[in-house]
């Protein structure tokens, strides 16, 4: 494997996958790499400027991007970005052949279980460590799959769409079809990644129907590795509760755990 030094990789972007609206993927092949992943785990990454682009290196950020896993084969793994700043603005001039430094595989992702009756819920770019999950999942157990966005454009494959405009699917926000399909399909665990407000929502309608639910949060990542805390929420019961960091003790939680209102 190509070190730069502890924890910092240097890979080629051998593929580039164009999607709807701002959405992109880019592909790298590590086999190596591969095996050390999980679904719900993420990588820090951005372009790389070589010696002779003194000029653009300057343009770009010096933070890293929290990338979660979009899909991990054999170590084929795909980074599914959405344009929306200066460090995704820059991943989005990438192409095949240039280079990525990555940072991971970093946090601590879902679980994997067999013989449940799974409900899966994402919103905007929580989609895609939810792809990745379903695909460890998908031959042991009962999924269905929600999934919200603005418009058309936010809209990936899955079981059921909602849309706030209502180009597509249904209209209105995707907590709202929750409740509803928990019982209907006898669901006995969910799990989510998205805004903080649908993943509350997502956390009341479960605690309430005394179902079990994993979340993905999604939060500021200064460092990633958790040196800078910038990332802490609030864990634990509102008797006895604690900051613990997304980067290192999460992204996933046990969404009962996490004190939303205090969020």
């Amino acid at each position: 494997m190509n070190e730069i030094k502890p924890g910092l990789l240097q890979r080629a972007i051998y593929s580039r996958e164009e999607l709807s609206g701002d959405y992109f993927i880019l592909w790298i092949w590590d086999e190596a790499l591969g095996k050390l992943c999980r679904p719900g785990q993420f990588f820090e990454i951005r372009a790389h400027a070589s010696l002779g682009d003194a000029e653009d290196s300057r343009c770009l950020p010096k933070l890293f991007k929290p990338i979660s896993i979009y899909e991990n084969a054999g170590g084929r793994i795909g980074f599914f970005i959405k344009k929306v700043g200066s460090g995704t603005a820059s991943l989005a001039k990438l192409k095949a052949g240039d280079t990525l430094e990555l940072i991971g595989p970093l946090g601590n992702g879902f679980p994997v279980v067999s013989g449940r009756r799974i409900l899966l819920v994402s919103g905007g770019i929580g989609y895609p460590p939810l792809w990745y999950l379903q695909k460890e999942l998908i031959n042991h157990n009962l999924i269905f799959w929600l999934h919200g966005g603005a418009g058309q454009s936010d809209v990936f494959p899955c079981d059921e769409v909602w849309t706030m405009d209502g180009s597509f699917g249904k209209q209105g926000m995707v907590t709202e079809g929750i409740a509803n399909l928990l019982n209907d399909k006898k669901i006995d665990l969910v799990f989510s990644c998205g805004p903080m407000p649908m993943l509350a929502q997502c956390a009341a309608i479960c605690t309430n129907l005394r179902i079990e639910h994993y979340a993905s949060l999604e939060a500021y990542m200064a460092c990633g590795i958790g040196v800078c805390h910038g990332c802490a929420v609030p864990i634990g019961n509102p008797d006895k509760w604690d900051y613990l960091r997304v980067c290192k003790e999460g992204p996933v939680f046990k969404a009962e755990e996490v004190l939303w209102n205090l969020m």
